[in-house]
This record gives structure tokens, sequence and C-alpha cells, in this order.
């Protein structure tokens, strides 16, 4: 795992990249990254592999700062 600077994320945007968000709900609600996907942290593990398409990389984020 790796930290990618804004500037990354929107090429890897425009490439197809998933997004998770993987904050409280509370949290996604308030603001999350448009398209996002919404797994919990504690839900990752178990829910990962019935929502995101595993052909296409996947950028997880946890931090309230978007």
């Amino acid at each position: 795992m790796r930290e990618i600077r804004h500037r990354e994320l929107r090429r890897m945007l425009s490439a197809g990249v998933q997004i998770v968000d993987a904050l409280a709900s509370h949290e996604y609600n308030a603001a999350h990254i448009s398209g996002a996907i919404h797994i919990p942290v504690g839900r990752i593990l178990p829910d990962a592999t019935a929502s995101l398409d595993r052909t296409r990389p996947v950028v997880v984020y946890c931090r309230d700062s978007l």
C-alpha cells in the first residue's frame, strides 16, 4: 500500500480506477469523492469481493480530508 497525491488520483480516475471510501457511514454521508464505493474499514475484507471489480485497480481512502 502506498500514498498517492491528488494529481495522480485524478489520472487514475480517468483511467477507470475504483475508489473505496472506508470512512464511517456518517462521515461518508457528509462528504465523499464522487463515485466512491462505501465500504467501512471494518467491512473491507468481507465486502470487497462482492462490491469490487477484480479486473480494475482500487484506491482506498479513509481520511476525512477531501
